[in-house]
């Protein structure tokens, strides 16, 4: 009978490695226990397998099942359910009364070099993944073993094992991404021990077989883009770090430089752009920036076909910030001056105007810049030109100017809090009064000749309209009862409780009363659990916050009940109320 704490003893060392392999790499999901003793879990394979295991005296296996085709005494599946079962059971259960560290290193000072060698070299011969493991660690030990190879073809490996008929599914990236993240620890290791050569090895390696995986494989979780993007940041720490020989900076430069040509890089999210950063940093240090300058021309020339190319402006942005990184203003202001209706481009331009104090001309920049974006049609460059000229007017202390725009931004798509304090701010306390009385009026007017224009036809209420537009601001000015007055004819639970928190500890009887006609009619149009679920919810709330209104929202309750019997849901839920 085999036993949590002893059943690698008693199983093949074949089956014990695979089962290990997919404990480790959590391939074990859906782990939970069905009853006294009865264990199920699911384990993803080729297809994911259904294993079950009974216990009894927590340590004993009685019985074990899983649905996959093997026929012999006990899968890899189960043996990674075991594992898992004694990380549970048994592991957590009983506290370690020394240290396995301290054990370990005991243990380590006891074997000779003989007996260290004999063991190495028998679990080389039983574990691939070992043996690898060690050649790669102790590749400086020997200049035949070729560490960027082996890197490579542990990598085909790796895809070839999780990859079906050229695809790899989600749960295959998911297994295949801890993998690969196992390697890229090892790169890590490297950089922390300043052995900068061979993290670049791991680095190249790792990069140049996953790139295209991103082609061919269910992504959806982001696990490979971000392998992507973690390697290609490694390799800039390696570029950008101060040890890192001359010698190993070339060889970094003409790997960037022939990967970064192809379109893949830029086909498939940002990588080419993070690349380019690597590019520039060793362009400078290795002062090879002409041939970073041709780089940039022939990616703006490749894009230049599309007139709204994002990949062009990026570039054009690109060269003009370093032409003055190294020096070459006047080639750069060429470049400015030639690509003004870039939006970046001009910003930069306009930011440094703003920097210089010569606001005159940066505005006469952002004039044109709203022409542009309203030809376009892009209202949101139109926008942040416009704040622009709020940031201008600031420096101004062009209050009128400054009044404009904060009045704009502070409802425009919304309420805005800042920009309606930075409204009001510039505005004496007695002044205020009179301003955001003005601006209550207007927006009434506004309401009620737009009601009158379209009565027959208009399907909304004007005071559910006010609301929306007004009740930041009563709450903003502490206008309480005004906002009660609106929420009064209110008949929207959802609307009304917005403003719970707020007025809840100022009128708490008129709310009650407000509320009680509001929770019946949204249980006359509830009609799934999740929204019964949800109208009890409300109504525990509103109990909490006016605990003399419970035998009211009860009775609504017990109502609600009554008048709709065919509900089950919605009655038992609502119960949960009542209790």
């Amino acid at each position: 009978m085999y036993t949590l704490k002893q059943f690698e003893l008693q199983i093949s060392d074949k089956i014990i490695h695979r089962g290990r392999e997919y404990y480790e790499n959590a391939a074990v999901v859906g782990f939970c226990e069905t009853g006294k003793g009865f264990w199920h879990a699911e384990v993803m394979g080729t297809e994911t397998y259904e294993v079950e295991v009974e216990l009894f005296r927590k340590d004993k296996i009685k019985s074990y099942s899983c649905d996959c085709p093997y026929d012999g005494a006990i899968c890899k599946h189960v043996v990674a359910v075991l594992f898992l079962l004694r990380e549970e059971i048994i592991n957590t259960a009983v506290p370690k009364k020394v240290t396995a560290e301290t054990d370990f290193s005991k243990l380590l000072q006891k074997i000779s070099l003989e007996e260290y060698q004999e063991f190495i070299l028998a679990y080389a011969a039983r574990d691939e993944n070992f043996k690898s493991l060690f050649e790669r660690h102790f590749a400086n030990k020997d200049n035949n073993i070729d560490v960027g190879r082996r890197y490579t073809e542990l990598l085909k490996s790796l895809i070839r094992d999780n990859s079906n008929r050229g695809f790899i599914d989600y749960r295959s990236v998911v297994r295949l991404a801890k993998e690969i993240n196992g390697l890229l620890d090892e790169g890590r290791q490297y950089i922390l021990k300043g052995n900068f050569s061979n993290a670049f090895i791991v680095l190249r390696a790792v990069l140049t077989e996953i790139i295209e995986l991103i082609t061919y494989c269910d992504d959806s979780g982001g696990y490979i883009g971000d392998i992507i993007n973690s390697t290609i940041e490694m390799i800039m720490v390696v570029s950008g770090t101060e040890d890192v020989s001359t010698e190993l900076q070339k060889e970094i430069f003409d790997f960037v430089q022939s990967a970064i040509k192809r379109p893949i890089y830029f086909d498939y999210g940002d990588f080419g752009y993070r690349m380019a950063d690597v590019y520039q940093v060793l362009a400078v240090r290795l002062k090879k920036e002409d041939a970073y300058l041709n780089f940039i021309d022939g990616q703006i020339k490749a894009a230049s076909a599309d007139k709204h190319s994002y990949q062009k402006d990026y570039f054009v942005v690109r060269k003009i910030a370093f032409l003055k990184a190294i020096g070459n203003i006047g080639e750069a202001q060429k470049l400015l001056q030639k690509n003004l209706d870039i939006v970046n481009v001009r910003r930069g331009e306009v930011s440094s105007l703003i920097e210089e104090g010569d606001w005159s001309s940066a505005k006469k920049l952002i004039a044109e810049g709203i022409e542009i974006a309203s030809k376009k049609d892009h209202p949101g460059t139109v926008a942040d030109w416009q704040k622009e000229l709020l940031r201008i007017a600031v420096l101004e202390k062009d209050t009128s100017v400054v009044r404009h725009y904060t009045k704009y931004f502070a409802f425009n798509r919304g309420f805005n809090t800042g920009y309606y304090n930075q409204w009001k701010d510039t505005f004496t306390i007695n002044e205020w009064k009179g301003e955001i009385e003005k601006y209550i009026e207007e927006r009434i007017t506004d309401v009620e000749l737009k009601y009158q224009k379209n009565k027959g036809k208009a399907w909304y209420s004007t005071n559910t309209v006010l609301l929306d537009l007004l009740a930041p601001v009563y709450i903003e000015e502490k206008y309480w009862d005004r906002l009660l007055a609106l929420m009064s004819n209110e008949t929207d639970l959802d609307r009304l409780l917005q403003y719970h928190d707020y007025m809840v500890k100022v009128y708490p009887v008129q709310l009650l009363a407000i509320y009680l006609p509001a929770f019946g009619r949204k249980g006359d149009v509830v009609g799934n659990r999740r929204e019964y679920s949800d109208l009890a919810i409300k109504m525990d709330k509103v109990i909490k916050d006016i605990p003399k209104g419970k035998n009211e929202i009860i009775a609504v309750a017990e109502e609600l009940i009554r008048k709709y019997p065919r509900r089950p849901a919605m009655i038992e839920e609502l119960k949960k109320v009542i209790k």
